[in-house]
């Protein structure tokens, strides 16, 4: 109930208690001593919820002496309200209990209490009562983690909880002013529901905050309601996935055969341990078998790698020899990457350079790798002549996570090479999950 609402019952209140003055019997003004005294005991009923009880206990004072009162409600006299005396008392205890009705939902009530004298004398005086909802939580819920900023290619979805003390009547969801959900058909005992909500951006919502408002009301008239606000960012759209790296292998990465499955093994960081020579093996996809002279596969040659085409015959890699490697070493910490990945000696500035891959006239570019370690940096570089002239496209900071590059060729070529540089930082370096793409 607001202010306004508490003010006027205030006034009617102050109005109640100076009750009348004149003679109700037909006798004119009367004297102010000759007029009853009303006195509520205790705390006055205000406000009350539908099947609450309110009690009314009034101290009346009549020096003629007090024959009876009684309750009354919209000129009705409320049964079983009355009370009587014998013996003409000058003050009496008037008790009345009353339980609010829940078709009174949103009135306002006007006890009015009167009491009649010995002598045929009446006087009364009314206490209003605003009769608002039950007490009780009502409440619209969003669970947290739910995301507050997404591509408009991306997708939301999560559960909307309502939950309250009295049975609901409605829930209505709208984005903007536009309703896009309603629900009014609950049953007579269903106090909880939850909402599927799901949500997928149109081309209006493209870089906007996009407001929804979940709001449920109950029998009572209750209402809760809660916001969600999401900022749709544009998402790149892939023309072509040039190429992408993830480096997995069943190859000998470590100095161990097993090291694809089991855990553990490698617990130094000794060189030899980490042989640059691994990442030659890993480009060559077939190999000659001494005993036939017969051209064959080798086992685990880039099969993370995959190019537009298909065509990896010209994809090259290579190293500075020294300070990278491919590893499988496994560290809970390093939750981004698993399986093998590129691995990078601190502070050597260190290199790993792919070379041949095709642009298939792309020159609108975006390149992402996931780097695991947070206190070690990465460049990259590009070439389009073959090595001779490099292009920095992003220099990472020392954070774990995917980092994501968007970058424009001055001209078109036939391939591009892609070079990683150790950029300094506390602590080795490792890299996976390589892409580079064309997009719009």
């Amino acid at each position: 109930m607001d202010r306004y609402k508490f003010l006027i019952m205030a006034l009617l209140a102050v109005m109640s208690v100076t009750a009348c003055d004149s003679d109700e019997t037909g006798g004119g003004l009367r004297n102010p001593s000759d007029l009853m005294s009303f006195t509520f005991e205790g705390d006055e009923p205000v406000v009350a919820a539908p099947e609450e009880e309110v009690y009314y206990t009034l101290k009346i004072e009549y020096a003629k002496g007090l024959a009876s009162a009684v309750a009354s409600l919209d000129g009705k006299v409320i049964e079983g309200s009355e009370m009587s005396w014998e013996g003409a008392p000058v003050e009496v205890v008037y008790e009345f209990a009353y339980v609010v009705q829940g078709a009174q939902f949103g009135q306002t009530l006007d006890f009015v209490f009167t009491a009649t004298g010995v002598d045929g004398y009446k006087q009364s005086v009314d206490y209003p009562l605003w009769v608002t909802a039950n007490e009780g939580e009502f409440i619209v819920s969003i669970p947290d983690g739910v995301p507050s900023r997404i591509y408009s290619n991306e997708n939301i979805a999560f559960a909307v909880s309502v939950s309250g003390t009295n049975v609901l009547k409605s829930f209505v969801v709208t984005k903007g002013d536009e309703q896009i959900c309603s629900k009014d058909d609950f049953t007579a005992t269903e106090k909880l529901y939850t909402h599927q909500f799901e949500y997928v951006p149109v081309t209006e919502d493209i870089g906007k905050d996009v407001v929804f408002h979940f709001v449920a009301t109950d029998v009572k008239g209750n209402l809760a309601e809660a916001y969600y606000t999401v900022n749709v960012l544009k998402a790149d759209i892939v023309v072509k996935a040039l190429y992408s790296e993830i480096f997995d292998t069943s190859m000998s990465i470590n100095g161990t055969t097993d090291y694809d499955t089991v855990e553990g093994n490698v617990t130094t960081y000794v060189k030899t341990e980490f042989a640059p020579a691994n990442i030659v093996r890993y480009n060559t996809l077939t190999t000659v078998d001494s005993a036939t002279g017969e051209e064959v596969q080798v086992v685990g040659a880039m099969e993370g790698c995959a190019v537009y085409d298909n065509d990896l015959s010209n994809i090259k890699y290579s190293s500075d020899g020294v300070d990278v490697c491919l590893s499988k070493y496994k560290d809970s910490r390093w939750t981004e990457i698993t399986g093998a990945y590129l691995w990078y000696r601190k502070a050597k500035g260190g290199w790993f350079r792919v070379d041949g891959i095709k642009l298939h006239d792309a020159t609108s570019l975006k390149l992402t790798y996931t780097q695991s370690t947070p206190n070690g940096k990465i460049k990259v570089d590009y070439s389009l002549d073959g090595g001779t002239t490099w292009t920095e496209i992003i220099a990472t900071s020392a954070v774990a996570k995917t980092h994501e590059q968007k970058f424009t060729l001055p001209q078109t070529a036939e391939t591009i090479s892609l070079k990683f540089t150790e950029n300094g930082g506390t602590e080795h370096v490792r890299i996976d999950n390589i892409k580079l793409m064309e997009v719009l």
